[in-house]
């Protein structure tokens, strides 16, 4: 596979575009009017020879292709040979010296143009290797987040198992009930996470099918709903739709997912008591929908960067847990797929305001 993309892309550089064509056009008739400029002051033919040869050395240069450049330089002695020589305007190929002209012609041109393609592949190399450390980056990130995020769910649901197999008799019912909603708890964290990194996976190797739908935008709030963070019950959430049903043209299940981090972070960070409101509304050809929270907001400096893969910013998750900056990130990547935006703005008089769109949908009614 490696070797048919270096063959395409040898195939490519050797091949000329028609702006390829048209820029070594524009550089044969420059050379010519200058030279026809030089021969009207007595010039010297090597000075016009010597117009000529930079004018093929130009065409490598700006083409960047061995086809224009060898058409540039034999087109060059063609033209010095028919506008400068004697007999003006006409073509004799047995001209003293004409071999030894198209000859060095040649071999500028060639070098010229082997020199700039290899500098084009240098560059390529140097932005492939620095793709490379990117992702090598990424993928040291990625398991260092894992390692360290994973450890603390894992460790509570390990210890808080041992602690029923020692202990569950001396347990009274409402401590061993807080033990299983922990482990409820972290469990219901790790399929979350699982979810978003599989998530993740399929849309950055373009393997995210959207299976798009026309829905009732207030339906598909509800069943985000059922399935936001125990926590939630210590939030007041409102749910704020307008009097019209409201359609959207989506892959349900997708969107579902969107708002389930979008309100599974507000509840994060924000304090026990927060007002947590869900809206949509119609605007242009989109369905709007909004999760607005009344908790301390987020700082200025952070916003350009909460929907990067991995940025985590300065928030404190209220169990310590830290978060792998995959949930906002996903819920870009999605709504982009949908063509739609999805924005942060504040909260009068403080809080968050994600928003985003999608795509309003219609039913046909058949007769």
């Amino acid at each position: 596979m490696t070797e048919q993309k270096q063959a395409h892309g040898l195939r490519a550089q050797m091949a000329p575009r028609w702006q390829d064509l048209l820029v070594t056009l524009l550089i044969l008739t420059a050379g010519t009017v200058i030279g026809n400029i030089f021969w009207q002051f007595a010039f010297t033919k090597a000075n016009i020879i010597s117009v000529y040869v930079l004018g093929a050395l130009l065409t490598s240069l700006f083409t960047k292709s061995y086809f224009c450049g060898v058409l540039s330089s034999v087109a060059s002695v063609l033209l010095f040979n028919f506008f400068f020589t004697e007999p003006r305007l006409t073509l004799h190929a047995y001209e003293k010296g004409y071999p030894f002209t198209i000859a060095i012609m040649l071999i500028v041109s060639i070098i010229t143009v082997t020199l700039a393609i290899q500098n084009i592949r240098n560059i390529e190399e140097k932005e492939r290797a620095a793709l490379l450390a990117k992702n090598e980056q990424l993928r040291a990130d990625l398991l260092r987040a894992i390692s360290h995020d994973l450890r603390t769910p894992l460790t509570s649901i390990s210890g808080n198992a041992a602690n029923l197999l020692a202990n569950d008799e001396k347990l009274d019912g409402e401590a061993r009930q807080q033990i299983f909603l922990d482990i409820y708890d972290d469990s219901i964290w790790l399929i979350n996470l699982v979810e978003n990194l599989l998530s993740i996976t399929r849309i950055e190797d373009g393997r995210m099918n959207l299976r798009l739908s026309t829905e009732l935008v207030g339906e598909v709030i509800e069943e985000a709903l059922r399935h936001t963070h125990r926590k939630s019950c210590e939030h007041t959430i409102r749910v704020d739709l307008p009097d019209e049903l409201l359609l959207a043209r989506m892959d349900a299940r997708l969107i579902v997912q969107v708002l389930i981090n979008l309100v599974d972070n507000a509840i994060k960070y924000t304090p026990a008591g927060s007002t947590i409101t869900v809206a949509a509304r119609a605007q242009d050809g989109f369905a709007v929908l909004s999760v607005l929270d009344d908790g301390p907001g987020i700082a200025p400096h952070i916003r350009p960067h909460v929907f990067e893969m991995f940025y985590t910013g300065e928030h404190k998750v209220a169990d310590s847990r830290r978060s792998l900056g995959l949930g906002l990130a996903l819920c870009k990547a999605i709504v982009d797929a949908h063509g739609g935006t999805i924005t942060l703005t504040d909260n009068p008089p403080h809080g968050c305001n994600f928003t985003f769109t999608v795509p309003r949908g219609e039913v046909t009614l058949h007769e």
